[in-house]
């Protein structure tokens, strides 16, 4: 494996990540031949269990995945500072390169592209409270995503995992009703690429309604044009109206699908892509 352990010496991004049975390369070196290269990273997904492997490459750079049989699933514009990232997927069993709920999908972007709204400030109702998290929020937030969703792309239920991802370069947010966290949010950046992702979205069903991933996503994008990134994008469930809905009203463009991309609710699910272009 000593290509791929080249892509951490070089400073290259790759995220092995069995829960959600894929493999994420961000940027592999080009210098090495694409034929050995995909061959390690197969390897890799068998051992690790990983069965798609997700390349995010410049269009120049198509050729670093040779001869093999791979699918254009999204774009992130702008995402390598400035410069358009196309997202290719490798998949390692057929059964995976499947759009389940189709229909249903497409039904939902057809309600998102009929809804002419859009949102360019903040309303929430007196009774809630936004303000940033803090490291005291961490055993409540944890609480929050492991009573809202049966399994989660990543460990959001775990406090530690929340307190290393809030000391590395997540900003998150919070909402509270009464002195208790209801809803919550987070930008994920990417110094390197000066581009951060929209995510860990999560409102207590009772609280629903009320627009509050909505004005934590005005917040958040706010924050993030003052701290310079350039995009912003966001991976949303691809049978789930309400968050395309968000994307689309707060001025993000839809950018592909990702084929049972997320392990969540118990299940692998589709996800659309979103991104929204800043300071530009």
């Amino acid at each position: 494996m000593e290509i791929i352990q080249s892509l951490y010496k070089t400073g290259q991004s790759i995220d092995v990540d069995p829960h959600n049975r894929r493999i994420k390369i961000y940027r592999y070196p080009t210098n090495q031949e694409p034929k050995v290269m995909i061959a390690s990273l197969k390897k890799l997904g068998k051992e690790k269990n990983c069965d798609k492997l997700i390349f995010y490459i410049m269009k120049e750079e198509r050729y670093v995945l040779g001869a093999e049989e791979c699918y254009l699933e999204g774009i992130l514009d702008g995402f390598f500072k400035g410069r358009d990232a196309y997202i290719y997927s490798i998949f390692l069993k057929p059964e995976r390169n499947h759009s389940l709920f189709a229909e249903k999908q497409q039904s939902i972007m057809e309600t998102v592209i009929k809804d002419r709204k859009s949102i360019n400030s903040m309303s929430l109702k007196s009774e809630y409270l936004l303000r940033e998290a803090e490291e005291k929020d961490i055993e409540a937030m944890a609480e929050l995503y492991d009573t809202v969703f049966i399994t989660y792309p990543t460990m959001m239920n775990d406090p530690e995992f929340i307190k290393k991802m809030m000391k590395k370069n997540t900003l998150f947010t919070v909402i509270e009703h009464k002195g208790t966290i209801v809803s919550a949010c987070s930008a994920d950046l990417f110094p390197a690429f000066e581009a951060a992702e929209m995510t860990d979205c999560v409102t207590l069903p009772e609280h629903r309604g009320s627009g509050l991933l909505s004005n934590q996503f005005h917040y958040l994008i706010e924050k993030m044009r003052k701290n310079n990134v350039k995009t912003l994008f966001s991976y949303s469930r691809a049978v789930l109206l309400g968050m395309n809905l968000i994307n689309a009203r707060h001025g993000f463009d839809y950018r592909g699908r990702m084929k049972q991309n997320s392990n969540i609710s118990g299940r692998l699910e589709c996800m659309n892509v979103w991104v929204k272009r800043l300071n530009y």
